[in-house]
């Protein structure tokens, strides 16, 4: 008699989910900070624009920071959602990373054109006119 060694795999994609314990500053503070963000790009865009983007840099920086955050919440949003850890193990980890690096890279490329160029907004009003 010969015995096989069978493999025996802990867990499938039909097992319940486990949930992470209860947090404020994960769960409902997180919710409303993405409320708040969502609507406060409004005026910062009305007043970005109204102001010259080149006289009230600070403007310029904070609207470019801000887009770029919440664009980031909004791509973390869909990995989570959509490449769950225990159906894409590798694959999750990786787009999230490569998110993670994206973001600061554009962060350092937004600062680099608010600092040695013409800034987001005269950009944006110049190939608008053109």
């Amino acid at each position: 008699m010969s015995l096989v060694a069978v493999p025996i795999y802990k867990g499938t994609v039909n097992d319940p989910t486990t949930f992470p314990p209860p947090s404020k500053t994960h769960g409902s503070y997180h919710w409303a900070f993405e409320r708040l963000l969502s609507a406060a790009l409004v005026p910062m865009t009305v007043t970005a624009f109204a102001t010259s983007g080149t006289n009230y840099p600070l403007f310029d920086g904070i609207l470019g920071l801000s887009l770029i955050i919440h664009s980031h919440i909004g791509f973390d949003s869909s990995i989570v959602d959509y490449l769950h850890p225990r159906k894409f193990p590798v694959l999750g980890p990786i787009i999230r990373w490569t998110l993670r690096a994206a973001t600061v890279g554009t962060m350092v490329g937004v600062y680099q054109f608010n600092t040695n160029d013409i800034g987001l907004t005269e950009l944006i009003s110049k190939v608008w006119t053109a």
